[in-house]
């Protein structure tokens, strides 16, 4: 009886991860990723009437004279001399020798000017303590002035800091500057912004605009998040080809994300013909690359056969490698390897333990199956509060298997008081769900309403 349990509970959780296959490929939903910014003091070398700064390893005449202008320039009020006269004492460059304090005294002469370089710099001085105490608020505000000025390397900090603080309305706008500018890491920035309700308001029309021009200018982060709302018909209708359209594109710049992506495209026939050997091949590059969703699928096309010689043994190796990087996916399926010791040696407690790694992932199946480890004893002891706890998990996720179990807990008393009224409820919200198994019981349990 009890290894009738265990391969029904094997079929139900391979069942349950194909069903959930447009859930279990990350197509969207990328999160805003950082983009931190190189401190550095702003080159004015080739601005207009400023001198070449630079001086070579062995300085010749020309060399000093150059400085010697640069100071009769200054102390007219040249503002861009005072700046590159600046940057020479902060830097000790064309023998002069390093003094933080002439540089800066240099830097706000400059500003006052309205030079936005030289604000950026004293933002540097207060950010790094050269020549004052150390104060990342009056950095902050330097940066802002110099950022508002349309020094490019301000703004793209002050993006970064205003992100960092949770301040996306202040990071949206000065991302928003950089991205009319034409810097597609910032267009990329806003429309990731807009899709995840980051900051000011956008439409998600306005963020495919955005990723648009990115990927026209061949950022490939932007291709994938193109790919991915042609996919999920965001911002745009669902358009399959030019979803393969940008993920080829990526994909053949030898993006992980974007070969994965695409293997999908051929496994499933999805805007292309399909062609599972192709697809195994792309999930291989991906995999080899270290992706764990493609390690996963890659695991699958081993356990399955698809577009490579059925191998358990390679699969768990697959899976095993997704696992290490902390994937759910990887998790509960190389805890079914151990359950069923397929390609790895038998072991219980070694698939109670990954599942429930995966489960405390918020992966609702493994959290089902974990719920299903504690009430039946595999690998654990039988604890059956702590079985309801994950089946709760799992309803909350609005799992239609979780909310079934967890009413049979509550109807029969298993590990909680028993609440009819409340397992009737959680029936009543799988079979809005289309479960055939919570209507059954429905039948059971309350025969009075459901004949």
């Amino acid at each position: 009886m009890r290894l009738a349990i265990r391969y029904f509970l094997v079929l139900m959780v391979l069942c349950c991860l194909e069903c959930s296959a447009a859930w279990y490929w990350p197509f969207g939903g990328d999160k805003t990723t950082k983009h931190p910014v190189k401190d550095k003091t702003y080159d004015v070398d080739n601005q207009p009437g400023v001198p070449r700064t630079r001086v070579r390893e062995t300085p010749k005449k020309e060399d000093v004279v150059s400085i010697e202008h640069l100071e009769k320039l200054a102390k007219q009020g040249n503002p861009n001399a005072q700046l590159a006269l600046g940057k020479i004492y902060f830097e000790g460059r064309a023998k002069q020798k390093q003094d933080y304090k002439k540089a800066l005294k240099l830097f706000h002469q400059a500003a006052k000017k309205g030079n936005g370089p030289a604000m950026f710099n004293i933002g540097l001085c207060y950010d790094g303590g050269f020549a004052v105490k150390q104060d990342l608020e009056k950095a902050i505000e330097w940066y802002t002035k110099a950022a508002d000025a349309g020094v490019p390397e301000a703004q793209a900090k002050i993006a970064v800091v205003a992100e960092n603080r949770g301040d996306y309305a202040t990071a949206m706008r000065f991302l928003r500057m950089r991205a009319d500018e034409g810097d597609a890491q910032s267009m990329r920035k806003v429309a990731l912004f807009i899709l995840n309700g980051m900051g000011p308001a956008g439409t998600p029309e306005e963020a495919v605009a955005y990723l648009k021009r990115a990927s026209e200018k061949g950022d490939i982060r932007s291709q994938i998040r193109l790919a991915d709302c042609y996919q999920r018909g965001l911002g745009t209708a669902t358009d399959y080809s030019e979803m393969v359209n940008w993920l080829t594109i990526a994909a053949q710049d030898g993006d992980p994300e974007a070969q994965a992506k695409l293997a999908y495209c051929y496994q499933k026939g999805m805007g292309v013909a399909r062609n599972t050997d192709y697809a195994a091949k792309l999930y291989l590059a991906s995999a080899r690359a270290g992706y764990a969703p493609a390690q996963v699928s890659m695991g699958d096309c081993y356990r399955d056969g698809y577009g490579v010689p059925r191998d358990v043994t390679a699969a768990a190796e697959y899976y095993r490698l997704a696992a290490e990087q902390g994937d759910a996916l990887g998790e509960i399926n190389l805890a079914m390897a151990y359950l069923e010791g397929a390609g790895v040696d038998k072991d219980e407690a070694e698939a109670f333990r990954l599942m429930k790694r995966a489960a405390d992932q918020n992966l609702s199946p493994a959290q089902v199956q974990t719920g299903v480890f504690y009430e039946m004893g595999i690998g654990t002891e039988v604890n059956l509060p702590a079985a309801l706890e994950y089946y709760r998990m799992a309803a909350k996720a609005g799992e239609p298997e979780g909310c079934r179990r967890v009413a049979i807990c509550l109807a029969e008393g298993r590990g909680t008081t028993r609440n009819l009224s409340e397992a009737k409820s959680y029936l009543e919200l799988a079979a809005k769900k289309n479960d055939a198994e919570a209507k059954a019981a429905l039948r059971k349990y309350f025969p009075e309403d459901y004949k």
